[in-house]
């Protein structure tokens, strides 16, 4: 993912920083805060599959499968 596309992520959702990444993503302390470091570096960011879905899922609103009445 370019770190254009991760930093409009984070602003869009109101992520400011990798523990709020962390909370959001469940992803590693480490993790979360290299991405964004990077990601401010200019610098394009390693994003697997199922964590780019959940990003486009946060940003569109929706919540955990299991947060949903049935």
């Amino acid at each position: 993912m370019t770190a254009k596309d991760f930093l409009a992520w984070m602003e869009q959702t109101g992520h400011a920083s990798g523990a709020d990444i962390t909370r959001s993503l469940g992803l590693g302390r480490n993790q979360a805060q290299t991405l964004v470091a990077r990601a401010r570096a200019g610098e394009d960011v390693q994003i697997k599959p199922a964590i780019a879905l959940a990003m486009t899922a946060i940003a569109n609103g929706l919540r955990p499968w299991d947060h949903y009445d049935r």
